[in-house]
């Protein structure tokens, strides 16, 4: 995986925003933010230990600028503020200097330039940086599939619900994107409190909201529906977004995040520096293989060096082809576990609204479960298994 550096960019301009996804490359990784709101500024700066922002500059509003540039420094002072903008003069240049920025990028140079000055910049920092350019919680999984006919939500349901009764003393907490007003997944409970209302006021986000707001499904387990659609994952929203979940990610010691299909570029371009495991679903179909390798190599980029790519086989028929392993090929990652269809005992799991492991336990789908979550690192047996939420969760 890549070891992208977040570059914070406090950018409005459409044509600057442009043209900076075309100059900078990896390592660096940009992380859009509008320039209207300065605690939205503050709080990514947080959320993401970015060591570099950008911040576009201009004269009619030098002033608002100035303002964002000295509130950055203040607030980190090791932190290298770059200006950019389409037009410079002295006068320009030296309020920004004085107000702290250490560079200014002029949109339209060449690109090549652009990207040696980044590299500089990452090597002359000052020498007390005391966070690492990567999450610092890698506690998050997302599940989703590489196609919308596989149901992550059953899934990423089932797998909460296997890591809570596995770890019953540490505090988990399950979202689904595509959750329906009659309860979250496909369980029997209800909620008010959707994702929606965390991103409109995300400094809200305390224990106090959390014990009132989320639903408790079991002790230690916690649901919170999705309520936020993938055209809504943009700009702000997406930096909203970022902020709040690493909050939650301070406060679990495990976030499942169901993300349906049509969502998953969004989501893991909004939080793919926080994902410890990225779990892609497909069905034993060679388009799904495909479609699954196609994704994972667009997200690539979007992951920390600690990330995990795995891919589960959902509706697996042993006595049908293509077999796991030319699966596991194709897509080009790891493969987690299988699951098959068992139709008839999901169907009972999914119109009772209970988990399929206490409505069917010694069904097929429920023991391919099991092995599934051991592969992830649970306990069978009385036997510690230190896998990756072994590992999380142990800490």
């Amino acid at each position: 995986m890549n070891d992208n550096e977040i570059i914070l960019s406090v950018v409005d301009d459409p044509g600057i925003k442009a043209w900076l996804d075309r100059v900078v490359e990896d390592p660096f990784r940009l992380e859009f933010v509008s320039r209207g709101d300065l605690t939205r500024v503050l709080r990514l700066l947080e959320a993401t230990t970015a060591h570099m922002v950008l911040v576009e500059i201009t004269e009619h509003d030098l002033d608002q600028s100035l303002a964002i540039i000295t509130a950055l420094t203040s607030a980190r002072p090791w932190v290298t503020v770059i200006t950019v903008c389409t037009r410079a003069n002295q006068d320009l240049l030296l309020q920004s200097m004085r107000a702290g920025a250490r560079d200014c990028f002029l949109a339209g140079n060449d690109a090549t330039e652009i990207r040696d000055r980044l590299r500089r910049h990452q090597l002359v920092r000052s020498g007390h940086y005391g966070d690492e350019n990567r999450s610092s919680v890698n506690n998050l999984t997302l599940v989703t599939g590489a196609d919308p006919t596989v149901d992550t939500r059953f899934l990423a349901q089932n797998l909460a619900i296997g890591l809570n009764q596995r770890f019953p003393t540490k505090r988990c907490l399950a979202i689904d994107t595509q959750w329906r007003e009659r309860g979250v997944f496909y369980l029997d409970t209800g909620t008010e409190f959707t994702l929606d209302n965390l991103l409109a006021n995300p400094e809200t986000l305390d224990e106090t909201l959390i014990d009132t707001a989320l639903e408790e499904y079991r002790p230690g387990l916690r649901l919170l529906a999705g309520g936020t659609t993938g055209t809504t994952l943009d700009g702000d929203r997406s930096a909203d977004l970022f902020i709040a979940l690493n909050r939650l990610m301070q406060m679990f010691d495990h976030i499942i995040i169901n993300v349906a299909a049509v969502q998953g570029s969004h989501w893991v371009r909004a939080l793919g520096i926080h994902t410890r495991h990225l779990l892609v679903a497909a069905h034993p179909l060679v388009d799904h293989a495909h479609a699954a390798r196609r994704l994972i190599h667009d997200w690539r980029s979007h992951l920390g060096r600690d990330s995990r790519v795995e891919l589960i086989v959902d509706g697996h028929d042993a006595g049908v082809p293509p077999d796991l392993s030319e699966l596991s090929e194709t897509v080009a990652v790891d493969l987690a576990g299988a699951l098959p269809m068992d139709w008839r005992h999901r169907l009972l799991a999914i119109n009772s609204g209970k988990p399929i492991t206490e409505q069917s336990p010694r069904c097929a789908y429920s023991r391919a479960m099991d092995g599934l979550l051991d592969h992830l690192g649970g306990e069978a047996g009385g036997v510690a298994r230190r896998g990756l939420f072994g590992r999380m969760l142990s800490r």
